[in-house]
């Protein structure tokens, strides 16, 4: 269950695992208002029939609440933090994994439109931060703990620990 991870997006949030600071991030955070929503679609498509029109509409709410455009069908780790979150693209057959980091303006999707999203968009691996800006687009995999500088443009594949800029983008620094 997709809302079982919550408590862990809460915590990657607020960095703290005081009751009261997470209460307050809770209830004041849009950002994690928008992860709620994410989890709680992601759970609605588990659901036969009546939840992939559940699971429609809340993509629907986060689009016009967040102007984002995030499918709850694709497939988020836990510990998930959204900074500033506007303007968040997350296509369908995307894979994220635990403790990302992503901020506004990202984009995760398909490189050839004419090609459907399957095997078409990129997997992340744990503790990714994509900064502001940022586009990987099509069948890449980013190891884990890369970042994506700010505007850059993912295109292949990158390893362990790199920080990648640029368009297209290319190995700047490895924090080994």
């Amino acid at each position: 269950m997709s809302l079982s991870l919550f408590g862990a997006d809460v915590k990657a949030t607020s960095g703290s695992g005081s009751f009261l600071i997470n209460l307050k991030y809770i209830l004041l955070s849009h950002t994690l208002h928008m992860v709620f929503l994410i989890r709680l679609g992601q759970d609605f498509y588990r659901i036969p029939f009546v939840g992939k029109i559940l699971g429609f509409i809340v993509e629907y709410l986060i689009r016009i609440i967040f102007a984002s455009d995030i499918s709850c069908r694709a497939k988020i780790g836990e510990g998930l933090v959204i900074l500033h979150g506007h303007d968040i693209v997350i296509g369908a057959d995307v894979i994220i994994g635990k403790g990302c980091k992503i901020f506004n303006g990202v984009t995760l999707g398909n490189k050839d439109i004419n090609q459907t999203s399957l095997d078409n968009q990129p997997i992340m691996g744990d503790s990714v931060t994509l900064c502001t800006g940022s586009k990987i687009l099509g069948n890449v995999t980013l190891a884990n703990n890369v970042v994506v500088a700010a505007n850059s443009v993912v295109l292949k594949n990158f390893p362990e620990n790199a920080v990648v800029a640029g368009v297209p983008a290319k190995i700047i620094k490895n924090n080994e």
